[in-house]
This record gives structure tokens, C-alpha cells and sequence, in this order.
């Protein structure tokens, strides 16, 4: 068991609630990160320290949990043993926000090897020094267009907020445009939009008349004052499960969702959500390897292993995430090119968030986002 100290009469519950469930014995790193997710702690909120018996060879992979475990688990670790035999994967799924990684960088106690982030926290948060710089010798560059990757993290795979609709409301005339999103007359009914602003800003202006190719820089007050406009119409949701749901329980009638959450509320009502990627946000992830951690060497080899154009292709099967890498292009079978967000006529129609923009003015933007939510 891991050995780590906390405020007494919290960590007294915990060790109370771990032995409960793990009946007195003994477990390795993998078990205890699940076992923490399981009882709602965070690795990142403890300090601790593995002991003489942690599993050198597991790595442990970060990611948000919800349809994203069992695709990484299934798909990325099942081949990862496999090509590398003895090692382990464990996942923690309560989410790799920048505060955890930087409260994890900064305080020695690396819990994380290698986190599903994106393209906006591998600037950032690379250059605080809290990321390790890409193994070239390990990850082939070349396998990821040249604007998909940074000196501390490399493109993974796309993603897009979509517009989201129940067509039980609208029937054969959903909302097409974010013009349509923001009019609450036409298309009555809730909408559902993040309290993040990374995407939302944009697809604000956009409703606003702002041109595709005029967007960045972002005019924030512009954006920020057309969020406003519809807040009383609007539920700002933490997580993508959420967002399903109030979709899946008609309590909103449209909403902003990524991609791959939108497919899967689609299959949930058998169609009776549905999404498109007309003037949709695109994004791109990537993974960060977390400065400091000693398994550096076997999280870059789950970067490559990543970039493998049938694994990715698998991944858009599995959960909708776009391969990134150009070779997985022709071996995406013709039934999954509608859902595929990188596909050469999803791509057309879609917006590219700007990471370096967001890099140098999240963090403002963000405060400011959450203010006027709360005003």
C-alpha cells in the first residue's frame, strides 16, 4: 500500500474506507489510483509516495473517464501489453486538469505518467516546465501534420463541439448554425452549453455574424456579451456526461457537446439525438507526459503507439475521435466517414480552435467566462 498523509480525521475516513475494501491487504499502484477514483479522491489531492513493492513497469495514463476508459483500455492498452510484455496500464479517470498536474509537478509526488490533454495545455503548461519535451527518438513527428503538434506534445486525435439536437422538437429542421443555436424563438427549449470557454467563445461569435476566417483574435467582450444574451436558456454543464443526460432526458432541447459524447447519446435514443458538424469547433487532443515522472521512456512509447493508423482508425470506431494521422485517412471504412470528424468534408465544414491564442489568454478568459456566468 502506498503510504501518504493528509488531514487526520479525512485521512482516518480513508484509510477506513480503503480497508473496507480492500479487506486489510496489500495492494500495488494500479489497484490504489481505482480504489481512490472508486471512493471520489483524486490522486492528485494526496502525497504519497510508492512503496518497495509499486510495479516499476505500470503506467499510468490520466484521461476523464466515461466512454473515453473502456476505448483507451480496450483499444490503446490491450495492444500496449501485448507489444510490450510484462508492463501494466492503469487509468485514472477523475479528470488531468492543469491545477492537478501542476500541483503534482511542483510538489514532487507525480501520480500520472501520461495525461489526455490537448494541444492548448502541452504550450502551456510546457512552457511552466511542467511537461516533458517530446522523445523524438521514440515518436515519429512526421506521423502528425506539423500545425498538430508542440515541443511537449503531439496531436492525438480530433475532436469537435457539435451542434446536438433532439429531433423529436425539431424534426427534419434542426438548428444548422450557431445563428440557430442562439435563437431561442425558433428553436425553443433549454440549450446546454460548457463552463469552459474554450469553444463556446467562438461559437458565440460565429451566432453573432462574425466571419469563419475573422475569428482570432477572439473578441472576448463581443463573445462573452452573446453568452449573456441566452444565460436564462441556458444550463452551463461541468462534464460531458451531464450533457448527455439532459439531452437523453429531453430537459434541454439542443447543445453544444463534443463529438464523441453526441454519438454516443445518439445511440443511446436510437437516433433520437442527433448531432452534425456544420460550423462545428474543432479541437485537437494530445498527450502530455508530466515532467518528472520516471516511467517518461514507457509514456512515450504509448504516444507512439497511438499514432498507429489502425489503432486510431479503431478509436474512431469505438468512440468517434478523428485520426490525426494522415495514413489512417484511406483505411476508414466508408460507414464511418459521416462521424468521423477529421474526414476531408467534416473538416471543411468545421472551425480550428487556435491553441497558441488560447496558450497566452486562457486563463484571463476563463475568469472572465465564469464571471459573467455568475453576474
Amino acid at each position: 500500500m502506498s503510504e501518504f498523509s493528509q488531514d487526520a480525521d479525512y485521512m482516518q475516513h480513508l484509510e477506513c474506507s480503503l480497508r473496507a475494501t480492500t479487506q486489510g491487504k496489500t495492494v500495488h499502484r494500479r489497484q490504489f489510483l481505482q480504489l481512490l477514483s472508486a471512493l471520489g479522491v483524486g490522486a492528485g489531492s494526496l502525497a504519497f509516495s510508492p512503496s518497495a513493492n509499486a510495479q516499476q513497469s505500470e503506467l499510468v495514463v490520466a484521461n476523464w473517464g466515461g466512454d473515453a476508459l473502456p476505448a483507451h483500455r480496450d483499444v490503446l492498452a490491450a495492444e500496449y501489453v501485448k507489444r510490450y510484455p510484462g508492463s501494466r496500464v492503469a487509468f485514472d479517470t477523475t479528470g488531468p486538469t492543469p491545477g492537478k498536474i501542476k500541483a503534482m509537478v511542483e510538489s514532487g509526488s507525480v501520480a500520472w505518467d501520461v495525461a489526455d490533454r490537448n494541444l492548448l495545455s502541452a504550450l502551456e503548461l510546457g512552457r511552466q516546465g511542467l511537461l516533458e519535451k517530446v522523445d523524438e527518438s521514440i515518436v515519429d513527428l512526421n506521423a502528425v501534420p506539423s500545425q498538430f503538434r508542440t515541443e511537449w506534445g503531439v496531436g492525438s486525435y480530433f475532436f469537435s463541439f457539435v451542434i446536438t439536437y433532439d429531433s423529436a422538437r425539431f424534426g427534419t429542421a434542426p438548428p444548422r448554425t450557431w445563428r440557430d443555436f442562439w435563437d431561442t424563438r425558433t428553436f425553443q427549449g433549454k440549450r446546454a452549453l460548457r463552463n469552459n470557454v474554450e469553444g463556446v467563445l467562438e461559437s458565440a461569435l460565429l451566432a453573432d455574424g462574425v466571419e469563419r476566417d475573422k475569428l482570432y483574435p477572439l473578441d472576448v467582450d463581443r463573445g462573452l456579451e452573446k453568452v449573456r444574451a441566452i444565460k436564462k436558456d441556458t444550463i452551463f454543464y461541468s462534464n460531458t456526461s451531464e450533457a448527455q443526460q439532459l439531452l437523453r432526458s429531453g430537459e434541454v432541447s439542443v447543445g453544444s457537446l463534443w463529438n464523441t459524447r453526441a454519438q454516443g447519446v445518439k445511440e443511446d435514443t436510437k437516433g433520437r439525438v442527433n448531432y452534425h458538424f456544420n460550423e462545428a469547433i474543432l479541437l485537437i487532443a494530445a498527450w502530455n507526459v508530466l515532467k518528472g515522472t520516471k516511467n517518461a521512456k514507457d509514456a512515450w512509447r504509448w504516444v507512439a503507439l497511438s499514432q498507429d493508423p489502425a489503432l486510431q482508425v479503431a478509436l474512431l470506431a469505438r468512440l468517434g475521435w478523428g485520426p490525426i494521422n494522415p495514413a489512417a485517412n484511406k483505411l476508414v471504412p466508408a460507414e464511418l466517414q459521416e462521424q468521423n470528424p477529421g474526414s476531408p468534408e467534416n473538416l471543411a465544414r468545421q472551425v480550428a480552435t487556435d491553441a497558441e491564442w488560447y496558450a497566452r489568454n486562457y486563463f484571463e478568459v476563463q475568469n472572465r467566462y465564469l464571471d459573467a456566468l455568475a453576474s
